[in-house]
């Protein structure tokens, strides 16, 4: 028996494509199976035969263990999502805050500018007075 893994064969060893054929025996009447078209012609051993209800009893085992996986991986997903969204919405809060507080910090900055720019017209003005009395 020259099987190569689980499921349903597409190579034999020796290279040739794997045919699905019907079962003319007693014993398995009608039963499909996958084999190797040369493996008639010479030691059977080598070649692959592997009945078809077992391949797709293989395949179907190697499918819920892939669907239990993936069941895993969307609800470790899921949460990674709800991490990230609570994490953004703490973000966006951290943002508004920041922005009240830069929109405080500019209007304080105005402020103190056009203070300053009465004071140097103080001086100004006081130099030009200054300049004419004496």
């Amino acid at each position: 028996m020259g099987d190569q893994g689980r499921g349903f064969p597409t190579r034999c060893r020796c290279g040739e494509a794997v045919r699905m054929g019907t079962s003319r025996t007693a014993k398995n009447s009608r039963r499909l199976f996958h084999s190797c078209p040369r493996g008639y012609e010479e030691s059977r051993w080598y070649h692959t035969f592997k009945w078809t209800d077992e391949c797709m009893v293989e395949k179907i085992e190697d499918m819920k263990l892939k669907m239990n996986n993936v069941e895993e991986n969307s609800i470790t997903l899921q949460k990674s999502v709800n991490a990230c969204e609570s994490e953004v919405g703490t973000l966006q809060m951290e943002t508004r805050v920041c922005e009240v507080v830069i929109e405080k910090e500019i209007t304080e900055c105005k402020m103190e500018l056009r203070s300053l720019k009465n004071m140097i017209g103080c001086v100004v003005m006081m130099m030009f007075i200054y300049m004419f009395l004496f």
